[in-house]
């Protein structure tokens, strides 16, 4: 549904568009898939489709600070890993005790010989606190059964991670994106007035950047490093087209990391977002405080809609 309302809103618009272009000779929409941009970008050369990161290289240009940076990785990746080994240790022993007290606390209620000489109303007062000590430990043990199950999660994703120091965190790689950002929105503005096009839409507006298990090899490196070995096969141009379309179709996935919204922005040049007026109008109908209000607009003028 949201896709068919964005693709309506834009056909609509380009009608309009079209219309005023016959009056006055003017181009006045274009659109760019910033998403494929983005996946042909020269900084994708570095990027990891299987960790969804970059390596180093992509932020760090000295070959000596790249092995001391990976050094100090490795150095990290062991310490979290023995501090998760450590929690789970404990969690472990906290299910232990927890086990151990239970059983001292049923033992204290009777024995089984004890049961037995128990008169109805015994066993009844008896029945009544064995319930109310299961269902504590059942709850305690259920509640440590969770938290044994996540930290060895967590164990595991570290493990992966500790196979990954020559590439930069999740939040740098978020960084790098939107560096990466900054070089295609400066070429929109500078292509979109060159061409005198005063809107100009996000045709992969519409795709959700998800996790996706499946990856292709990341073939931007050969493109950029390699392409003259690609021109002298006789098929060359055809396989480097072939992946690229490969590479190109796993867009869904590849931008997991980039937390800069200014990849999926319908709008990209023109016209006036008035989102943070809408927002601003509700909170002053429900009284919102004026601190709250102005960070909205600031939020929505320089971070969502970086000038």
């Amino acid at each position: 549904m949201r896709k068919i309302l964005v693709w309506l809103t834009f056909m609509l618009f380009a009608f309009q568009c079209n219309l005023t272009e016959a009056k006055e000779g003017v181009n006045q929409f274009g659109y760019v898939n910033i998403a494929e941009v983005m996946q042909l970008h020269p900084t994708m050369r570095y990027f990891d489709p299987s960790s969804k990161r970059f390596e180093l290289a992509a932020f760090i240009k000295s070959k000596d600070d790249i092995e001391e940076r990976i050094e100090e990785n490795k150095v990290k990746a062991r310490e979290e890993y023995n501090k998760l080994e450590k929690k789970l240790e404990e969690l472990e022993n906290k299910r232990k005790e927890i086990e151990e007290i239970y059983l001292e606390r049923v033992e204290h209620l009777g024995t089984a010989e004890d049961i037995k000489k128990m008169s109805e109303k015994d066993r009844k007062k008896y029945e009544k606190k064995k319930a109310e000590l299961d269902s504590h430990f059942y709850n305690e043990a259920d509640e440590i059964r969770k938290k044994i199950y996540y930290a060895k999660q967590d164990i595991k994703k570290q493990e992966n991670n500790s196979n990954f120091t020559g590439y930069l965190t999740v939040g740098e790689t978020s960084k790098v994106f939107s560096l990466m950002l900054d070089d295609v929105y400066e070429a929109i503005n500078a292509v979109s007035k060159k061409k005198n096009i005063s809107f100009v839409f996000n045709s992969s507006a519409n795709i959700e950047f998800d996790e996706n298990p499946l990856s292709v090899t990341n073939r931007m490196g050969e493109f950029f490093d390699n392409f003259k070995e690609t021109l002298n096969d006789p098929d060359g141009k055809v396989i480097a087209g072939g992946a690229l379309t490969q590479w190109l179709s796993v867009k869904n996935s590849t931008f997991t990391n980039c937390l800069d919204r200014r990849i999926n922005s319908f709008v990209l040049v023109g016209g006036a977002d008035l989102t943070g007026d809408v927002i601003d109008y509700i909170y002053v109908k429900y009284k919102i405080g004026l601190e709250q209000r102005e960070f909205i607009k600031e939020y929505f003028k320089k971070i969502v809609n970086v000038d």
